[in-house]
């Protein structure tokens, strides 16, 4: 789950430091993997307090990027979208859960990647009513990350060596997981190489499971 705060909302107080008070939702599972039918996906608010929630669907230009450096399109700016994603919004009581679908709409060639925030909303009678009594309203953003597979999958690495390092490419068509390299003698962090995404290691000495060194 990815947590961002820059829908945070601050209202603070006069005088007194006031007690923060955080939307508490959670998304289940947290990484959601679509074929050919629609999948659903559970959210559900963990608080003592209702919660009306904001669902938006992004596909994600470039996986596999740090999270800061993601390029997201929404699926409401796409014209003829792969994907779709509803209700919009929903509300939920205290401990309340409910579905939301992810309904394929066409097959895909290759893996396609989104991101689902979810975003608990603060309305106006809300945030007027926390304001007065000294408390700080928060308003986090919760992430999950969907997978829309093709229907024969292949997952497969190719490495090119380069002056620099070793260039990575995932020529299959779903992403290939990446694990027990290691650049310059120190081992990296696994990580995932997606089609049409290569990814660029750096480094004078470059070891791969099941690839020639570099």
């Amino acid at each position: 789950m990815r947590l961002s705060a820059y829908s945070a909302l601050l209202l603070l107080a006069c005088v007194a430091i006031p007690a923060p008070a955080f939307a508490l939702i959670d998304i289940s599972p947290k990484e959601i993997v679509v074929h050919d039918k629609p999948t659903t996906v559970r959210i559900i608010n963990k608080g003592e307090r209702p919660e009306y929630v904001s669902i938006n669907l992004s596909r994600l230009l470039n996986p596999g990027v740090e999270v800061a450096s993601e390029k997201l399109e929404p699926i409401t700016l796409v014209s003829k979208p792969a994907l779709y994603a509803f209700p919009f919004r929903i509300t939920l009581a205290p401990g309340q859960s409910k579905t939301i679908t992810l309904k394929p709409l066409e097959k895909v060639e290759r893996e396609q990647v989104y991101r689902l925030d979810v975003t608990p909303v603060i309305s106006l009678k809300e945030t007027e009513h926390r304001a007065t009594s000294g408390n700080v309203l928060i308003n986090l953003s919760f992430s999950g990350l969907v997978r829309q597979l093709p229907g024969a999958e292949k997952s497969q690495l190719a490495v090119t060596c380069e002056g620099s390092g070793a260039r990575l490419t995932a020529s299959g068509n779903v992403r290939y997981a990446v694990k027990g390299v290691k650049v310059d003698g120190s081992t990296v962090d696994p990580f995932n190489v997606y089609p049409g995404e290569p990814k660029l290691l750096k480094g004078k000495s470059i070891s791969i499971p099941g690839q020639s060194s570099c």
